[in-house]
């Protein structure tokens, strides 16, 4: 890819005098690939501190393969590099194997050091690296990156975990609501928060438009009408059946599953069959035996492989594709939604959308059905499932000061009195404040989903009309003026690929 070798050779610069200073070659670089990079929650700077990260760390070029994706506004997250990177799909896991033995034999062993994999690649740590070297080539170069192409990478979101199409407008009003702009901060003081980066925005928007529209406790809010997004319900056991048999597709019976090898521990050998273990040595052969070396003439008296009147038994290749396996699972998912009792009457003890709406702390407070979801999402954006609840309840935080201050502009602003913009550090106890929030809110998403299908007609499925959920019910009074920008994705709607580098000078 030119763009990633662009970068590589910007990256390259920095070195150019700590290449040609003598006073330097005798010293051996002190970090190496098996270092873990800095998390999100992390102490951190925008220059590198000391001599730790001066030369090249492994995990930096897939770091360097996104920031080329982010350059070209390809809808692709880290979390995509990190499946790739597992499945070797791309060269990581023993990368020095790969370079020819001629140079290899060449090469300082503090060289090969830094290219040996000793310590497996964790998805937070690629999200570190990615933060890291768009820092640096900001700091040194001056450079600019896009924001994420959010509208196709929402929309890949909301298919994968599959979800109704309605999540989309509502996730879309969220973002306007937080003024989110899916960039990456270009500076960081103080310890670093999941919030800061884009990817964990967008996905925290889904989550909460999920909780809102489609809550996963059993308490029934009934809608006032059918055109409401909230009259279809997800029977979230199901779902969770339904990812289940999507994760395990290309997990034929009685096989480890591509990317699966190198989890196994050795407690695991144990309770192997022997196609699994026939699997797995296979890998190990493939990835961890130098076949370069001048080979023994006594060593081919003892083959290592299978014979060549053995048939061994390979694993059926999947019958669908990973699109077409996709639209299977949306189908599944879409299938089992049950229609909700309307509930016209406008009485205030009859509970409607938007009400009851829970806020999950920390990973204890989940109950089943929400932690399945949590974790989907968790692996699909590529991170723990207790960064995405902290990303989550940041995200909610910040929906209830905004609230506090519109409330304040209102009641103030009225009166003609003057007011203060600080908002109160903490009201995550008061319920019933949570309660009046979600209420606000819910009226603003509303607005937005049936506008939407006003705009493009209603969505229907076998069993009836295909709406959204919930998301609360009083935010009427806050509007000022009419809905702005399309609430329904568009694929021809999507921005295109912009200026490769913009550097000043």
């Amino acid at each position: 890819m030119p763009v990633v070798r662009d970068l590589w050779a910007l990256r390259l610069e920095t070195y150019a005098e700590k290449i040609n200073d003598p006073s330097e070659q005798d010293e051996e670089p002190e970090f190496f690939s098996s270092q873990v990079t800095s998390g999100l929650d992390g102490a951190e700077d925008i220059k590198f501190r000391g001599r730790q990260a001066t030369w090249p760390r492994l995990i930096d070029s897939i770091a360097l393969c996104y920031l080329g994706a982010l350059l070209m506004r390809l809808p692709v997250g880290v979390g995509d590099f990190y499946r790739m990177v597992m499945r070797g799909e791309v060269p990581f896991i023993r990368i020095v194997k790969d370079i020819p033995r001629e140079m290899r034999d060449r090469l300082p062993q503090e060289f090969i050091s830094i290219l040996e994999t000793t310590r497996l690649l964790q998805a937070e740590h690629l999200h570190g690296a990615v933060s890291d070297l768009l820092l640096l080539y900001h700091g040194k170069f001056n450079m600019q990156f896009p924001s994420l192409n959010w509208p196709v990478l929402l929309y890949k979101y909301v298919k994968r975990l599959a979800l109704p199409l309605d999540i989309y407008p509502a996730a879309k009003k969220l973002q306007h609501l937080l003024g989110f702009n899916f960039e990456f901060p270009t500076s960081i003081s103080g310890r670093r928060r999941p919030l800061q980066l884009p990817e964990l925005q967008l996905v925290a928007l889904v989550v909460i438009s999920t909780k809102l529209l489609f809550p996963f406790d059993d308490v029934e809010r009934y809608p006032t009408n059918i055109e409401e997004p909230t009259v279809q319900v997800i029977d979230w056991s199901l779902w969770s059946q339904i990812q289940r048999h999507f994760d395990n597709r290309e997990t034929p019976a009685g096989q480890l599953g591509k990317g699966k090898e190198i989890l196994v521990t050795e407690r695991d050998v144990f309770s192997m069959t022997p196609s699994q273990l026939d699997e797995y040595m296979d890998w190990y052969e493939n990835n961890w035996l130098d076949a370069s070396k001048v080979s023994n003439p006594l060593a081919e008296l003892f083959p290592t492989g299978p014979s060549a009147g053995e048939s061994q038994a390979t694993a059926p290749t999947p019958e669908l594709t990973d699109e077409e396996a996709l639209d299977e699972l949306v189908k599944a998912s879409t299938s089992q939604l049950r229609a909700r009792q309307v509930i016209a009457k406008d009485d205030l003890d009859t509970p409607r959308p938007g009400c009851s709406y829970t806020r999950y702390r920390t990973e204890s407070d989940l109950p089943d059905t929400a932690r399945a979801f949590y974790e989907t999402a968790a692996k699909v954006v590529g991170v723990s499932i207790s960064t995405l609840i902290r990303a989550v309840s940041q995200a909610e935080n910040q929906i209830n000061r905004w609230l506090e201050e519109q409330r304040r502009v209102e009641y103030f602003g009225s009166m003609g009195m003057e007011f203060s913009q600080e908002s109160s550090t903490d009201s995550d106890n008061d319920e019933e404040k949570t309660s009046e929030i979600v209420s606000h809110i819910w009226s603003s998403v509303r607005s937005s989903i049936m506008k939407a299908q006003s705009q493009h007609g209603p969505r229907t499925t076998d069993h009836g009309p295909r709406t959204a959920s919930n998301l609360g019910y009083g935010l009427w009074r806050l509007r000022r003026g009419p809905e702005r920008g399309r609430t329904a994705l568009n694929p021809d709607h999507v921005r295109s690929v912009p200026p490769l580098l913009s550097e000043k000078s």
